[in-house]
């Protein structure tokens, strides 16, 4: 077992061991006991309080007098997702068997800046390569890979077989739109495709007691790829709002790289590892528990900037031309450099 998966079961005994030893003592059913019991979980393992400058306490005295023991199950679900959305964090949800809590302000309020029937009728075309989750296309000699979501297992060997395949290029295109996360074990293994030696990409830190402040110290976190670099061009990533969670840190690995230029608009963030817990009643609730930030201690929770900030056209969308990958193009073949 490596130090990071032994200090992420430490961290994570603390809360569970509270939480059995309430459940016993408390009836499943009473409202203002689950929605006490909702409060402490977030206050004693949410980590971006200080970073977001949230007062926890003041968010409970708001709430708190709202909730009333005969209220039914619907109305301290509403009651309890309220107080969570004072996050803003995409990362905290609220689960029971009727509905889910969820904070989508980080994307919904955005320009969507992709356009999946235009990608996959104008760019990808019917004769793409498909190599697990992964689709390609040589487009302009240039390899433009769509990869949709990190819950899908992708390995060095694809990457590596469409590479070979493609032949010489001068360029490639990565594009992660609409990539909400999933495994940060498949965004490591995607990023390592493409770095040619060992390399400081983030640090970690863990929750380690109640307090706001009780973290570990900042563990270094890095790629190690286990193989041969696959390309080492000139290579884009494509963002949108929608990035979010380990397609976001993907985002932030790849910039580490002197050869990768990040276009688009900036990632919806998502910068903690979840956590998740139980309430006396069976709901279940997520949060953001380790923070992760970039190689120079950065945060990355509230998204990261492009390097060059590109939207959709509305114009050329209805001509069936992607602006995105367009500019990508174009700068790949040396015409966008001072844009």
């Amino acid at each position: 077992m490596n130090i990071r998966n032994a200090l992420w079961i430490l961290a994570c005994l603390f809360a569970f061991s509270s939480c059995i030893k309430e459940d016993i003592e408390n009836d499943s059913s009473d409202a203002i006991a689950n929605f006490d019991l909702l409060w402490k979980t977030v206050d004693e393992n949410y980590c971006f309080f200080e970073e977001k400058g949230v007062d926890w306490n003041t968010v409970r005295d708001k709430y708190r007098p709202m909730v009333t023991t005969a209220m039914s199950d619907t109305a301290l679900f509403a009651i309890c997702s309220s107080m969570l959305n004072e996050l803003k964090d995409g990362h905290v949800n609220l689960y029971s068997n009727f509905n889910t809590s969820r904070y989508w302000d980080w994307f919904l309020d955005y320009p969507q800046n992709f356009n999946w029937s235009i990608v996959e009728r104008n760019y990808l075309g019917k004769n793409c390569l498909i190599a697990g989750r992964l689709k390609a296309q040589k487009i302009r000699n240039v390899a433009y890979l769509r990869f949709e979501s990190f819950s899908d297992v992708i390995s060095y060997a694809n990457v590596k077989k469409v590479f070979a395949q493609m032949g010489d290029v001068n360029g490639a295109i990565i594009d992660i739109r609409d990539n909400g996360g999933g495994y940060v074990s498949m965004s490591e293994e995607f990023a390592s495709c493409f770095f040619p030696e060992k390399k400081l990409v983030a640090y970690e830190k863990y929750k380690e007691g109640p307090g706001h402040s009780d973290f570990s110290n900042f563990f270094p976190q890095y790629i190690d790829p286990d193989s041969t670099v696959i390309f080492t061009g000139k290579i884009v990533v494509l963002t949108n709002h929608l990035v979010f969670s380990s397609a976001n840190y993907f985002v932030s690995m790849m910039k580490t790289l002197p050869n990768v230029t990040i276009i688009g608009d900036v990632t919806g963030g998502g910068g903690g590892l979840p956590f998740s817990s139980e309430l006396y009643n069976g709901w279940q609730v997520r949060l953001s528990r380790n923070p992760i930030v970039n190689a120079n201690k950065e945060s990355i929770e509230n998204g990261i900037q492009p390097d060059k900030k590109v939207n959709m056209n509305k114009i050329d969308e209805g001509n069936g031309f992607d602006s995105i990958i367009e500019f990508a193009l174009d700068f790949i073949d040396g015409q966008k450099e001072t844009d």
